[in-house]
């Protein structure tokens, strides 16, 4: 079969120098509430009052992946110094105050660390610029200025693993896995050439599930769709061209190579609407910014809908294996 090409390439990088709107003045009573709306580890404010220097991790585990700062929220005195240091996970972050009163560089480094420090009272909200809209978000309280911040809520981002009894709800990814009855958070498989999907697995009221429903992959990991339910079924992304053929033979297998940075999100075309679907966030998911590799650049309009994706292939016939190809039932 002819190899099916598709690329969107993400220019994270890029995001390191961007100004992005935000207001970090000192008010009474600031509401936090939008501004941590997607920021799974934002559920209260840490109160580090009486402390000469506080800590703040860079790369914690949150939004999905090691893409947070931990505590989210602190509050300090006036003349404390924060210091945020890196974990070396998740990608290269930096360190950017909304109002520009400061900005570290974007790095990666284990180790790396850098201070500011607040002498007045008020709220100064920060991020890190490529990985802001996933939810790596922070606000540092100096005094004792009265904030408001909110819980997860269903579509903020969890951390890597699962929602569990004790922790925040596993992301929805704005909805489209709320209805996905299999889905408990997202898988980590990182650092494994291949992965492989089960298809028509046990799940949301029969054999109507993608099994892991989410699944975190490293750029350039091959997925492979192994069908293993009796019913027709296919994998269908319209906006990525991932479009398997509907098709009921246990062992069929189709595949997809995955790069860059970005967020596929697919489906079963019979069953979806009974929640049959499936999400793989790929390098450091979805960012503000993709262009298209050798081409003109594409702009923001698809970033937080749109991934990347290197290259797409599938098995032909010959090589996908099934139980009985002498009655292979297509759609």
């Amino acid at each position: 079969m002819p190899t099916r090409r598709q690329v969107l390439g993400a220019t994270g990088a890029a995001l390191a120098g961007t100004t992005l709107a935000g207001t970090a003045a000192a008010q009474p009573g600031t509401d936090l509430t939008d501004w941590f709306a997607k920021t799974s580890n934002a559920t209260e404010v840490a109160d580090k009052r009486g402390q000469d220097t506080v800590t703040v991790t860079v790369g914690a585990a949150a939004n999905g992946g090691d893409w947070g700062f931990a505590p989210a929220a602190v509050r300090v005195d006036p003349g404390t110094t924060v210091r945020w240091e890196w974990t070396g996970k998740g990608g290269a972050h930096n360190v950017v105050a909304s109002d520009g009163t400061f900005e570290s560089k974007l790095v990666q480094e284990e180790g790396h660390t850098f201070e500011w420090t607040p002498e007045s009272a008020g709220v100064t909200k920060y991020y890190c610029a490529p990985h802001k809209a996933m939810g790596m978000r922070g606000a540092v309280i100096v005094g004792g200025t009265p904030v408001t911040v909110t819980d997860a809520t269903p579509t903020a981002a969890a951390a890597s693993g699962g929602s569990g009894d004790d922790g925040p709800p596993a992301r929805t990814f704005d909805g489209w896995l709320a209805e996905t009855d299999n889905y408990d958070g997202v898988v980590d498989k990182r650092g494994q050439d291949e992965v492989t999907v089960q298809v028509g697995a046990e799940g949301n009221g029969g054999p109507f599930a993608f099994e892991p429903a989410a699944v975190h992959a490293s750029p350039g990991t091959t997925v492979v769709w192994e069908w293993v339910g009796p019913k027709q079924y296919d994998v269908l992304d319209p906006d990525l061209g991932i479009e398997s053929e509907t098709i009921a033979s246990s062992g069929y297998r189709y595949a997809a190579q995955l790069d860059g940075d970005g967020l596929a999100k697919y489906t079963c075309s019979k069953y979806g609407d009974s929640g049959m679907r499936g999400v793989v966030l790929v390098g450091d998911g979805p960012v503000q910014e993709l262009t298209t590799q050798g081409a003109a650049g594409a702009g923001g309009v698809a970033a937080l809908v749109a991934a990347s994706l290197g290259w797409l292939y599938r098995f032909n016939d010959g090589a996908a294996t099934t139980t009985d190809p002498e009655d292979v039932r297509r759609g």
